[in-house]
């Protein structure tokens, strides 16, 4: 549960959030631990964005962002805590006593965040404020221990559990707020107005405050599609595409189990980024004159929405397998809509292509797909891998599986690790399972560059 309020004049929030949290482990937990992400922008030089974005990420010169902790209680009790890691982006707080299998605790964390002047994920620009990765959320506890990864600047550093989210939040009345989850009450008084959103089983919880949303929507099986253009400016466009490939995907994966998806045109210069319900898409995009990279990028984000927001993953130490998925699902949809000719001159000459001329200039020492975020140098390097050469796999791994039985374990993988997170090797097997053909050479392979 979190309460905040948004204020204007110095681009913060004020917060408190509740958190129930079970421990659904067999061991006791001595330490309960949570990601701080908005540190991240504390510090010029240790900001996440690599040396030659900075001018585009802050167009006005840099400006800090960061997450102040004022208070930390269990039940009515105040608790030991510690602001650690590098940049400070992780907080662990120690329970009175620890937390042992099966038994919940109660957390209330006041805290404050100061939002930064850049056109990233978090941050203002002209038009939108982009509220995510704002709050402190909790960290990932697997077989693996605690997931304690730094915010990288590379890829998107993130992996989380689903949670139901219930919000109250509170902002001047000029705007409008696209949300992950459901507004369920807008109540109005003097000049502002408080929201009641609701959100079940998301991975994490985001806002967009807009003054200038043209809002459109219309409605496809169960679930409400929502466009808001910046005034308007193809607003129509971008709803057709949230509407397009909404069905596309709810008929190749498995229906999608939300009551609402957004497409939210944003300050924001990296193209696209996923978020439960809702995808952010770069103003850019709507201002060229052509419409296939809208189309693209919005689909591209949506497809993000099976892959990563229903079934999730660890995006750090595999990051190929939502986004190469996600980036062959996009073709995917391009085939569904427009043939298979418009599929493969699309993977052509925009897949293939961004390979080839990586590898002509880098040279793939062909280490596979299966890399951590930390193990690459580039965001070019790491698209050029990830998305490029990992929908590469995903093509032949269809060729090689056949038709029927590709989309037959795509739509089971979907239903076997809906709202939990699903690994490399889970994917495997589900393949393997139903295809004739032993997969394990093309799969290492592509993965880990053995056997060529």
């Amino acid at each position: 549960d979190i309460k905040a309020e948004f204020f204007e004049e110095n681009m913060s929030l004020q917060a408190s959030q509740n958190i129930i949290y079970t421990n659904r482990e067999e061991e006791s937990l001595d330490n309960i631990y949570l990601h701080l992400y908005p540190n991240a922008f504390r510090e010029e030089d240790k900001v996440p964005f690599e040396k030659e974005e900075m001018k585009r990420a802050y167009p006005k010169g840099f400006d800090p962002g960061y997450i102040d902790i004022n208070s930390i209680k269990e039940g009515k009790r105040s608790i030991d805590y510690k602001i650690m890691g590098e940049n400070s982006v992780i907080l662990r707080i120690t329970p009175t006593k620890p937390l042992k299998p099966g038994k919940t605790i109660n957390l209330t964390i006041d805290f404050n965040l100061k939002l930064p002047n850049t056109v990233g994920r978090m941050g203002y620009g002209e038009n939108t404020i982009n509220i995510t990765n704002w709050f402190p959320i909790m960290a990932v506890y697997d077989e693996g221990g605690w997931h304690l990864d730094p915010y990288y600047a590379i890829g998107d550093p993130f992996y989380s559990e689903v949670a139901k989210y219930n919000v109250s939040f509170i902002a001047p009345k000029k705007y409008d707020v696209a949300s992950t989850g459901d507004i369920r009450k807008v109540k109005e008084n003097r000049d502002k107005k408080t929201y009641k959103i609701e959100a079940d089983l998301v991975r994490d919880f985001v806002m967009i405050l807009g003054e200038k949303f043209e809002i459109k929507e219309t409605s496809l099986d169960d679930t409400k599609v929502v466009s808001y253009s910046i005034d308007g400016q193809k607003g129509d466009k971008a709803l057709q595409y949230g509407v397009d490939s909404l069905k596309i995907f709810n008929e190749l994966f498995g229906m999608y189990p939300y009551e609402q998806l957004s497409v939210v045109a944003c300050d924001f210069f990296i193209g696209g980024m996923e978020y439960p319900n809702i995808v952010m898409i770069s103003q850019e995009l709507y201002e060229i004159k052509e419409d296939f990279p809208l189309e693209y990028v919005v689909a591209h984000e949506i497809a993000h929405q099976w892959w990563y927001g229903i079934v999730g993953n660890n995006e750090v130490e595999e990051p190929w397998l939502d986004e190469a998925l996600t980036e062959y699902s996009t073709l995917m949809y391009f085939e569904k809509k427009y043939g298979h000719h418009i599929k493969e001159q699309i993977f052509e000459k925009m897949i293939e292509a961004q390979y080839q001329k990586y590898i002509d200039f880098e040279m793939d020492r062909g280490e596979g797909i299966l890399r951590s975020l930390k193990e690459f140098n580039s965001s070019w390097q790491y698209s050029s891998i990830v998305y490029s050469k990992g929908a590469m796999f995903v093509s032949e791994l269809r060729d090689e599986m056949g038709d029927a039985n590709f989309i037959k374990a795509l739509r089971e993988y979907f239903e076997a690790f809906k709202f939990k997170n699903a690994s490399t090797e889970s994917f495997y097997k589900i393949c393997q399972d139903n295809s004739k053909k032993d997969l394990k050479p093309l799969f290492n392979l592509w993965l880990n560059g053995k056997n060529e």
